[in-house]
């Protein structure tokens, strides 16, 4: 066998490996033509290129909430047995919490993963987690993400078509409130213009894919409930970090492309100002 030693040095990076892969080339948005290969590829370059954050970060938001519902559960057992007001103020204020818990997540991911993953493949920067932590606009995400969710129930339950069209028009809020720092409302007036234009392709890219994963993690739970809990804690952490992180990384890429394609037209307020 013949050895090239041009080529002999180069090492090619496994998905699975534990060390970050790092691009050979430059990602820019808004060049070329804006196709769902595309779109897709960038997802599964940031994937790679920083799975362990994507990982970390999806037992952080999503673990929680399974381990206050087991909680509860054993709460709303003791109560059964012996009533009493502060006992049941506390599954009260317990349940208020784990319904925050859940709702705070889809949009929290995705404009987490936009800070720490999004900004390093497209920009070339790569910001500490430590900023990254510091620096996000958690009160506007968590805020976000409980209009997007309350409004997609509402909307799927009327007749589901309402609640397909809302998750098409605003799915892409959590990145476009990190990239442009938008306010609450002026983020989601941003997200409904940018998607306006893309909706196809945000309908069958992300809310597709949103769906998708949550059949999935009804599958899972359905599978393993049986199991011992931390079993089913497990199955629920590896569908979000794999799945929801790629679904997330979709519209990280995808409202990236859209907002370098169709730049602010007017100067940002004193509370917002684009991401460098």
């Amino acid at each position: 066998q013949l050895h090239d030693p041009a080529t002999s040095s180069l090492r090619l990076p496994l998905p699975c490996s534990l060390s970050p892969v790092h691009e050979s080339r430059t990602n820019v948005a808004g060049e070329g033509p804006l196709t769902y290969g595309r779109v897709l590829r960038q997802a599964w370059g940031m994937l790679r290129q920083h799975y362990l954050r994507v990982a970390i970060v999806a037992a952080v938001i999503f673990v929680p909430p399974p381990l206050l519902a087991a909680a509860l559960r054993g709460v709303r057992d003791a109560l059964e047995a012996d009533p009493g007001l502060i006992r049941g103020l506390g599954f009260i204020v317990g349940l208020l919490i784990a319904t925050l818990a859940r709702l705070a997540g889809p949009v929290v991911y995705a404009g987490y993963l936009d800070e720490a993953v999004g900004h390093e493949y497209f920009k070339g920067h790569r910001v500490r987690f430590r900023t990254v932590m510091r620096t996000l606009p958690w009160g506007r995400l968590v805020l976000a993400d409980i209009i997007l969710i309350v409004g997609a129930t509402i909307g799927l339950a009327l007749l589901v078509v309402p609640g397909l069209v809302w998750l098409t028009l605003f799915a892409l809020v959590g990145p476009v409130i990190v990239q442009e720092r938008h306010g609450l409302v002026g983020g989601f007036a941003r997200t409904l213009e940018l998607s306006r234009r893309a909706w196809p392709m945000i309908l069958l890219l992300v809310v597709v894919l949103i769906l998708a994963e949550l059949a999935v993690h009804e599958r899972v739970h359905h599978a393993l409930h049986h199991y011992d809990f931390w079993i089913e804690v497990t199955g629920s952490w590896v569908v979000s970090a794999l799945i929801g992180g790629f679904v997330g990384l979709v519209e990280v890429a995808l409202a990236t492309e859209l907002m370098a394609r169709n730049p602010v037209t007017s100067p940002a307020s004193p509370a917002e100002g684009r991401r460098d």
